[in-house]
């Protein structure tokens, strides 16, 4: 072989027009179609999903090459989705929330493959095909929460039940880790420890968490803000601040890839350890050097080429039989279900304020009576004891007022966000397919109809969730931010 033609060479020539026109109507459709589906749907990411579903499975106008050098584009764009997320976060308010955001994930984890144990018996799938669509939909889109957490306004990204949301999609990330590795394992004949399989994300996971938080305080901040390191960037300007944020972030990138967690984790955390490590009077901002740099890229380019690479993955025209379409949607609606119940604890925690008040309520101030004047006539008495009945009955009602008004919001915010699934979901449900489809023990971890039964339920939820989220919003934002559960 030629040194000239050798691997690694590609002889440079113009582009064809039908593909520069292809790739050129593909990115600027994608941004029309969200900008469409933003003002009527209140979810732009719903048009950059039908986009991925016409160009690929329905008209497949680019080529497989394409789809999967997208794919592999728009992942950078769901990991800067995340480490916005965690550049963005607030210690103080999170940390507070994140025992309410532990209970609000495995709820939001344990209903969904509960109910699909009880709907695929019924439907006569086995018990291990409900175990592997289970675990698909117990999981959440954690690219689609922060997206529309970030659509939604920067406030209520930083609000308490805001706060909450973050902390339960990484913990079901994080989760839905270890079920994918399990069922991996279950679709081969290695010999390798399950134990280790499903503990090794866990280990990870909890290892990075408790680890990065305590580096960032006690090394690498003071030595970020030891005066010639911060002077130094600072000289820097925003190049050395994006240099050192890139390279922050891939160093994360590839501790969480080789420790044998999700990539998304490291992402997050790359963000929270960036966002601690400026002074407050240097100036410094990464979050600042983010938005101003790179947001342009990630809102045109990179973000619309992940969630259009949600709808290459939907096999669009396989979903189109009538058992398929009615067993889908009752999945759909049973896993929305086991995502709104996510919000329970909000709505536990506030009730069980409410009657920790009711029973803290004070005397009414005419029962000094008796002890000004040494008697109390039965005039008084009455009026006395119709004076406490209204004050705890208006009480009451204004506790009663203020949950409906308040609660209620901040519980549907929560359970709502969670309610897509995704990447992550499309993830799990085709690896179990393809587990079943090259086994050589004959395991079928999820047959074919299950899967496009999981893939309905997936898309109805990843479509429905956004777009009901986002009128919620509208209605209910302010309210929201300013209630209980809102901005301290």
């Amino acid at each position: 072989m030629s040194s000239l033609t050798a691997a690694g060479t590609v002889p440079y020539h113009e582009p064809p027009f039908t593909s520069l026109a292809v790739l050129i109507s593909f990115l600027f459709l994608a941004n029309v179609a969200r900008g469409i589906a933003n003002k009527v749907l209140y979810a732009g990411l719903l048009g950059e999903i039908a986009v991925g579903v016409i160009f690929g499975p329905v008209a497949k106008i680019l080529d497989t090459e394409w789809e999967e050098t997208f794919v592999a584009v728009g992942y950078i764009g769901l990991v800067l989705i995340v480490f916005e997320g965690g550049l963005t976060l607030q210690p103080r308010s999170f940390l507070p929330q994140l025992p309410i955001a532990l209970i609000t994930a495995l709820i939001g984890i344990l209903l969904p493959l509960a109910f699909t144990f009880a709907l695929f018996s019924g439907y006569g799938y086995p018990q291990l095909q409900a175990f592997s669509a289970g675990s698909a939909l117990a999981s959440t889109s954690l690219g689609t929460t922060f997206y529309v957490l970030r659509a939604s306004g920067p406030e209520l990204g930083t609000t308490a039940v805001g706060e909450i949301l973050k902390g339960a999609a990484l913990i079901d990330d994080v989760i839905a880790l270890v079920l994918l590795s399990v069922i991996q394992s279950l679709g081969t004949d290695s010999g390798g420890s399950l134990g280790w399989t499903i503990g090794r994300p866990v280990v990870a996971s909890v290892a990075m968490a408790v680890a990065s938080p305590v580096v960032t305080l006690w090394s690498a901040r003071p030595l970020f803000r030891w005066r010639r390191v911060e002077d130094l960037v600072a000289r820097g300007g925003q190049p050395a601040l994006l240099f050192l944020g890139v390279a922050v972030l891939v160093a994360f990138l590839a501790i969480a890839y080789y420790a044998g967690t999700t990539k998304l984790l490291g992402a997050f955390l790359a963000g929270t350890f960036l966002s601690a490590l400026p002074s407050p009077e240097s100036g410094l901002s990464f979050a600042a050097t983010w938005e101003e740099l790179l947001v342009p890229v990630q809102e045109y380019i990179l973000a619309p080429l992940f969630f259009a690479s949600i709808g290459f993955s939907i096999p669009f025209l396989s979903l189109w039989t009538g058992r398929r379409i009615w067993r889908g949607v009752i999945y759909a609606l049973l896993m929305a279900l086991g995502k709104l119940l996510a919000g329970l604890p909000i709505l536990l925690v506030d009730l069980f304020r409410s009657d920790n008040r009711d029973a803290a309520l004070p005397a009414h101030p005419s029962f000094d009576l008796a002890t000004t004047t040494g008697v109390r006539s039965n005039t008084d008495a009455e009026k006395v004891h119709k004076a406490e009945r209204m004050s705890v009955r208006s009480f009451r009602l204004n506790t009663s007022s203020r949950f409906v008004r308040q609660t209620f919001p901040a519980a549907a915010f929560v359970g709502l966000a969670l309610v897509a699934r995704g990447e992550i979901g499309i993830l799990v449900l085709q690896v179990a397919y393809a587990a079943s489809t090259s086994s050589d023990n004959g395991t079928e971890v999820l047959g074919e109809e299950a899967y496009l039964v999981g893939i309905w339920a997936v898309a109805v939820c990843t479509i429905v969730g956004p777009v009901v989220f986002g009128l919620l919003v509208k209605k209910e934002g302010e309210r929201i931010k300013g209630g209980r559960w809102g901005l301290a």
